[in-house]
């Protein structure tokens, strides 16, 4: 009977354990079907309150998480269309022969996608190698065409994704060793995916 008094905490204690692991399970379940109705539907208001969750919140811890971790992320460093000052922002990219295609899931008014309509010059981070690049904004059926007559991505269908970047690095030889460390700047915490 002793034996049993003694498993009792470490029981409850795995119980407990159990029941917050599938807690944690479902709200994130949860949460990426909520933004995928989000990304999908695109209602107006929905949308400006996760772009500014992803640039306040989301946005900053990733880059600090993957820096610290070494994760490879690509990130595209804007300037600012009214403060003049260089956004980091993590995207996603598709890797075509022209450059990079970067899709605007929030729609096309994401202050990233503004920001190199109105600077088309930027930064890129990709693999561990910080390029300049010229940004171009571009529609479904182009990024489509350069991707293979395809979607690059199946979020891009998904999505109904209409807005583009294409990113066309001005130097293929772009500068080996700038790392993703020493390319993040002190303004990462403000760009909007």
């Amino acid at each position: 009977m002793q034996g049993d008094t003694s498993t009792a905490p470490a029981r409850r204690k795995a119980e407990r354990i159990a029941k917050v692991t599938l807690i944690v399970a479902a709200i994130g379940t949860g949460l990426s079907a909520l933004l995928t109705l989000i990304l999908r539907y695109q209602p107006p208001r929905l949308v400006a309150m996760t772009r500014k969750l992803f640039g306040r919140v989301l946005n900053p811890i990733f880059l600090g998480v993957s820096e610290r971790l070494g994760v490879d992320q690509s990130v595209v460093y804007h300037t600012g269309r009214r403060s003049g000052r260089e956004y980091a922002t993590p995207l996603c990219v598709v890797e075509v022969a022209e450059g990079f295609i970067v899709p605007a899931a929030f729609g096309p008014e994401v202050d990233w996608l503004r920001n190199l309509r109105a600077t088309p010059r930027a930064r890129f981070a990709h693999h561990g190698i910080v390029q300049e690049v010229d940004a171009t904004i571009i529609d479904r059926n182009e990024a489509h065409r350069l991707a293979g007559g395809t979607a690059g991505c199946p979020c891009w269908d998904s999505f109904r994704i209409q807005a583009y970047a294409l990113l066309r690095p001005l130097d293929r030889r772009a500068t080996e060793g700038a790392s993703f460390d020493s390319a993040r700047t002190e303004h990462a915490e403000h760009g909007v995916s």
